[in-house]
């Protein structure tokens, strides 16, 4: 730290240190305006226990049947068999909040059917799985989210028919609405076009976004929102919002067959189909409407019986807001009676399922209105919070319950989605580094005794946030210090205990886990599925590369490989130009490096993974992957220019 710095510092230290901790902390109160996580989780905590949505708020056109699995009076929509389990936890505890248990107690597994012939696999895992049976075969929308859960639905819909599958339709390129797809169909039955695999088509591109270029992050950050390094029940996951559990398994994928722009009609097994792009949680998003039925089969457009994830905390590109509430008013113009969904229970009744979409829509236009209003105000996040919030006949509507997105997540997401990350005081554009900065923190706070101090009574306030945020900077300055990250670990259990919003509470559980060393990686969620990566187009295979360029050993590199398959017909490069690599896929004159190979070769090496080598040497042993320009000791030198991704245990989020 440089005299001049410590010159300023110091004396505010010695002050901060004179100001007596226990008065900082000793009457905490929550203003109306305040902008603490504590605030809202008071706020949010009355509000949950004073509701009582079935008498007050459903004007007589909502209300939950008695089976407590589906909205209405029955007489479209029945209970076809239950199998007495549930995967989620439904116990009450002081560890959970009630309103996150009363949720869960909405998600016991069943197969609810709509008319005699639309079938609902409800509460196997997060995604629900949609039989559609029609004159010979029958059709399946969102197949699940692994191999082994759509199994265990499949089990349940093959008693009530064994029609042959004749199409699949992905709502959407998310992983819970693609990945069982081969419990359904084989490649050779798409290839072949005996079963149609339907989407949007933007699917495949987005599916290699997260695959590959993020894989590794999101899939850390998507495991922490799960909470999957810790154990399940009370002290971790309870549910996971959208439904019970994410059921994990082996991810799979088969590129549709069948795309469509904005709208596709088409009749399937004598079943007349309308399948609608409706751009909301995602730009690929497709609604299925069954016309002669009046069936709307909603996707994700509605994530369920919560308030939507305008953004999720686990990281994804920004959800424009009002491109979602004007999606939803698409399907407002359908003549709907019964309305299904990807998550959450069923709706029965042309009110009722007006009712929903209309409260639906309202709520994101309110937040996403409401959020510019006071940014042309010069708000910033932090202040917008405090005044953004839903008016009470949106709150309290039984559909908008914050366990999945919250409104205060959402509006910071719409501000730096419009705005970007500075929010206009030029100390933002260059800061002290990281580290730096914290060091000066903890000497502007007193010292690290004095923070650890401040930290215990902002606990023992109920004040938890605020202790983790002071923790952190004696942690970023000694990543060591035990003593700092157990109390942050406390603060986080203890905070995370009080939430209505399961993403909220289980990264809060998660990260008590890193800092205490305890996390759990034998459950954790992985995106790099070799099933998906082996099934994406070849451009999609090599463009993931360029992002993981050793830039600073390249600077004075110029090389370039060619992958020439005979099987595909295809030419690829990549070019490797002062710390970039470039993709190519027209031909490439004189690539320094030129092999002759399949796409199937290619795929045998994604598979073998660690043993991609062996495979390689055994390929150039029978002639499948050739050199016609440069060798093996030219190719080792080229993929040495490329990174590899940290392991999970490596990867700290928290501690740093």
């Amino acid at each position: 730290m440089t005299s001049k710095l410590k010159k300023f510092l110091l004396p505010v230290a010695i002050s901060a240190a004179l100001v007596p901790v226990s008065a900082a902390f000793a009457t905490p109160t929550v203003e109306a305006s305040s902008t603490t996580g504590q605030a809202l989780q008071t706020s949010s905590a009355a509000h949950y226990q004073n509701i009582n949505f079935d008498k007050r708020y459903n004007n007589g056109v909502l209300f939950e049947h008695e089976s407590n699995l589906f909205w209405g009076k029955g007489e479209r929509i029945k209970v076809l068999s239950t199998t007495g389990e549930t995967l989620a936890f439904v116990e009450a505890s002081s560890h959970v909040h009630d309103a996150l248990t009363k949720h869960s107690r909405k998600m016991d597994q069943a197969i609810i059917q709509v008319d005699d012939n639309v079938y609902l696999g409800y509460g196997f895992g997060l995604d629900t799985p949609v039989m559609i049976e029609g004159d010979d075969g029958i059709i399946i929308v969102d197949p699940g989210e692994s191999v082994q859960m759509a199994e265990s639905v499949k089990a349940q819909f093959r008693k009530i028919t064994d029609k042959p599958v004749k199409a699949i339709i992905y709502s959407h390129n998310h992983i819970d609405h693609i990945s069982g797809v081969r419990a359904w169909a084989t490649d050779e039955q798409v290839d072949s076009g005996e079963i149609l695999i339907i989407a949007q088509e933007g699917l495949t591109a987005a599916v290699a976004n997260w695959s590959s270029n993020l894989g590794t992050l999101f899939g850390h950050r998507t495991s922490y929102t799960g909470a999957k390094h810790v154990e399940e029940g009370e002290h971790g996951t309870v549910n996971d919002g959208l439904g019970p559990r994410f059921m994990q398994g082996d991810i799979s994928f088969i590129e549709p067959n069948l795309t469509l722009k904005d709208r596709l009609d088409i009749t399937i097994a004598g079943v007349e189909l309308q399948i609608v792009n409706v751009p909301s949680e995602t730009k690929d998003e497709v609604v299925v409407y069954l016309p002669k039925q009046k069936i709307l089969h909603a996707a994700e457009v509605l994530q369920g019986e919560n308030f939507p994830n305008l953004h999720t905390i686990r990281g994804t590109k920004f959800r424009d807001p009002a491109m979602w509430f004007k999606g939803i008013d698409v399907m407002r113009k359908f003549d709907t009676e019964v309305m299904i969904n990807s998550h959450g229970r069923p709706a029965e009744g042309k009110a009722a399922v007006e009712n929903v979409l209309t409260a639906y829509r309202d709520a994101i236009q309110y937040t996403h209105d409401q959020s510019i209003r006071y940014m042309n105000k010069g708000m910033t996040p932090d202040e917008l919070v405090e005044v953004v919030k839903l008016p009470k006949h949106l709150s309290e509507h039984p559909w908008l319950g914050e366990h999945y997105g919250t409104v205060a997540h959402a509006v910071r997401q719409i501000y730096v989605g419009y705005v970007g990350f500075f929010e206009a005081d030029p100390w933002q554009l260059e800061p002290m580094a990281y580290e730096q900065r914290a060091k000066a923190f903890v000497e502007l706070m007193g010292g690290r005794d004095n923070i650890i101090n401040t930290a215990k009574a902002a606990i023992k306030a109920e004040n938890y946030t605020f202790a983790a945020e002071i923790l952190s900077y004696p942690i970023t300055v000694n990543k060591q210090d035990t003593e700092a990250r157990e109390l942050k670990a406390q603060a986080y259990k203890t905070w995370s205990a009080n939430q209505v919003n399961i993403n909220w509470r289980n990264w809060g559980l998660n990260a008590a886990a890193e800092l205490e060393g305890t996390r759990d990686f034998s459950n954790m969620i992985s995106f790099a599925s070799v099933d998906v990566l082996t099934a994406l187009p070849s451009e999609q295979i090599f463009d993931m590369m360029t992002a993981t360029l050793i830039a600073e050993k390249t600077l004075d590199v110029e090389m370039a490989m060619t992958y020439n398959f005979a099987d595909t017909k295809e030419s690829i490069t990549i070019e490797i130009r002062n710390g970039i690599a470039q993709l190519h896929t027209q031909p490439y004159v004189d690539a320094d490096i030129q092999i002759n190979t399949t796409r199937a070769v290619l795929n045998q090496i994604l598979i073998a993974g660690p043993k991609s080598q062996q495979v390689i040497g055994e390929s150039l042993a029978s002639g499948k992957f050739s050199f016609a320009n440069g060798d093996v000791q030219a190719f080792g030198l080229f993929m040495s220019y490329f990174d590899k991704p940290m392991t999970p245990q490596e990867l700290q989020l928290i501690v740093r």
